[in-house]
């Protein structure tokens, strides 16, 4: 059996980042940048005010009020086809152009129009470049804007546009496999029998693929027979990543660990330190995809999602950062580890007063998916303390629920 932290390095060392592709920006949100882009213009490409108001030369206004003669009017889209001369201004929108001669912007706040006619009085002075973005003062054009492995939001999006990256290259977003096994699983739509219960891990599971930028494909539910867990596995190891839940513990109808081995695959671990998720298999097929067995308990299956599945996916797709957030919070109530083992308690995380604080869930065990639908962290409590105590400062693991509530 080994540590968290081992099985994490294991798995990771063994993880290669997917290729990269072409997609259109549209499509791009979400995932990584797979090449460096630089600025094909000067940003802005002109003098640029910042205000309405009034474009001037700041020589014309050291003494105010200071009576201008208007020659014209500039809006957003359009360039000015005059210059300003001696004692002249413009009227300028946000975002326009300044006219050549130009070198500052008034605010219209602190103008009057003058009552004989085309006229401005410009009530305070100003200095050279006051409301103006100088051309080129945001990028100039062939500057790296955006290195390869940025994360694509909504604002690089907008970036991406603004310099004429309609296609956009980024690495691939891994197939994902997801298989549960067991007799005592029945599809969501059937009512259970005595002794069954409904297949929910392959729907957690596919939301925390689907969240993590993957692509989900459920295989369905594979009976404990050797011949059921051999066409499911058989067909998972088609995916750049498999995830089979079940069957990876020590009973006798555990077989998924024997069906692996007739497929020859390479195991790296299948016990690891941690509660809840201590049977975990994470092994490399022939045909090169990465394979991780995952305990059959609900909560066991998404917390070793957690903990190694969502780094694993996160380095396939480039991502400079692997993990969830950690944070520092106060404990609220007192928690008790008996395990032996790195225990990862669903808990409850909020920001409060200029800190975080957590509140662990009692829970009825690993099967308990009604407490851990109500958590959106984990208290992470090290394998040799057996208690936390109130106002004790823990470490928390903060999952993508938490920034969601």
């Amino acid at each position: 059996m080994i540590s968290v932290r081992q099985a994490l390095e294991i798995s990771l060392q063994q993880t290669t980042r997917l290729p990269n592709e072409t997609i259109p920006l549209l499509e791009s949100r979400g995932r990584i940048l797979a090449e460096d882009v630089a600025s094909d213009v000067d940003m802005p490409p002109f003098p640029r005010s910042t205000m309405d108001g009034y474009a001037i030369r700041s020589e014309d206004v050291r003494h105010t009020p200071a009576r201008l003669q208007v020659v014209g009017t500039i809006p957003a889209g359009t360039y000015p086809n005059f210059s300003l001369r001696a004692m002249q201004a413009a009227k300028i929108m946000t975002g326009a152009p300044l006219p050549p001669g130009a070198d500052a912007v008034q605010m219209v706040e602190k103008t009057r129009p003058l009552e004989e006619g085309a006229g401005v009085a410009i009530l305070e002075s100003v200095a050279a470049g006051h409301n103006v973005s100088p051309m080129g003062s945001e990028t100039r054009r062939g500057d790296i804007v955006l290195p390869a492995g940025t994360f694509i939001t909504p604002g690089v999006m907008g970036l991406l546009a603004s310099v004429g990256k309609n296609l956009v290259s980024v690495f691939c977003a891994p197939s994902v496999g997801i298989l549960s096994t067991g007799d005592e699983l029945v599809d969501v739509t059937a009512q259970p029998a005595l002794g069954q219960i409904r297949n929910s891990n392959s729907f957690t599971l596919y939301a925390q693929v689907q969240q993590a930028g993957g692509i989900p494909t459920l295989l369905g539910i594979a009976n404990d027979t050797k011949e059921s867990l051999h066409a499911g596995i058989d067909e998972g190891l088609q995916f750049d990543l498999f995830l089979a839940t079940g069957g990876v513990s020590m009973g006798d109808l555990d077989l998924v660990e024997d069906v692996f081995a007739e497929f020859h695959l390479e195991v790296f671990f299948d016990k690891i330190a941690m509660k809840p998720g201590k049977p975990v298999v994470m092994a490399r097929s022939p045909r090169g995809g990465l394979v991780l067995g995952l305990p059959g308990n609900p909560v066991s299956a998404t917390t070793v999602f957690e903990v190694l599945v969502r780094p694993v996916m996160r380095k396939m797709m480039g991502f400079p950062v692997y993990q969830n957030q950690m944070v520092l919070a106060t404990l609220t109530e007192p928690f008790a580890n008996r395990s032996g083992r790195e225990n990862y308690a669903a808990a409850v995380t909020w920001y409060e007063e200029k800190r975080f604080m957590v509140r662990p869930l009692k829970s009825k065990g690993s099967g308990d998916v009604v407490t851990y639908a109500k958590s959106n962290s984990y208290l992470i409590c090290p394998l040799e303390r057996t208690e936390l105590s109130p106002t004790e400062e823990v470490v928390v693991m903060l999952r993508p629920d938490f920034f969601y509530g």
